[in-house]
């Protein structure tokens, strides 16, 4: 996670960056007949920072409260760093008398560099031949102000069911140039939250 928010504060090479907000890339609903929503839900936010850690479930737990269904943080049972071992954590998520497990995690964090020359064509003349072409983009070609390198996150949330261990849901959301982690967990909760009410995957 150290990694994570040292790669939030990359700056472009050049130019203005853009921020988007986080949208759902991926979302699958199990159509297991067996794969029922579930109501009493236990949030689990993978990373080893503590406090990011609270803010992930907490942001979910409260969307999910929202939606109707019931909804608890893990470290409120499981406090600390989240085990690696997941029969030390199983007894303790069993014993809280949960329905379903929401894990969260950060899926990916990547620089992806993109040209773009501040504009689009509105012209199609200029496409017609090889030296309308030349003439109208050969001033912009290379220009290093606007060369431009975005931060890509990637966040995945999964949905099992506890008893049969059954995967529900699962989503990848994707935002760039995001700037401050709690803002961005909020904005991934919300979605996520929304999605899973949609489709039926809480109730």
């Amino acid at each position: 996670m150290a990694t994570w928010r040292k790669s939030l504060s990359v700056v472009a090479l050049a130019g203005v960056v853009v921020s988007a907000a986080p949208q759902l890339k991926s979302s699958w609903r199990n159509p297991d007949p067996h794969a029922l929503p579930v109501s009493r839900v236990i949030v689990i936010g993978f990373t080893s920072e503590q406090s990011t850690r609270r803010t992930m479930e907490d942001a979910l737990t409260a969307e999910i409260r929202r939606n109707g269904a019931s909804a608890e943080p893990s470290y409120s049972i499981v406090p600390g760093d989240v085990s690696k071992d997941p029969a030390a954590v199983k007894a303790k998520i069993a014993a809280a008398g949960v329905d379903g497990a929401v894990i969260v995690r950060v899926a990916g964090v990547s620089q992806e560099q993109s040209w773009d020359p501040g504009f689009v064509p509105v012209m199609p003349v200029y496409y017609q031949s090889l030296w309308s072409y030349y003439g109208y983009w050969q001033p912009y070609a290379w220009d290093a102000g606007y060369l431009r390198t975005d931060t890509v996150v990637r966040i995945e949330a999964v949905v099992y069911a506890v008893n049969g261990e059954l995967m529900i849901w699962s989503g990848l959301s994707e935002s760039t140039n995001p700037g401050s982690v709690p803002k961005l967990i909020q904005q991934v909760a919300v979605a996520v939250g929304t999605e899973l009410k949609k489709r039926n995957v809480v109730r």
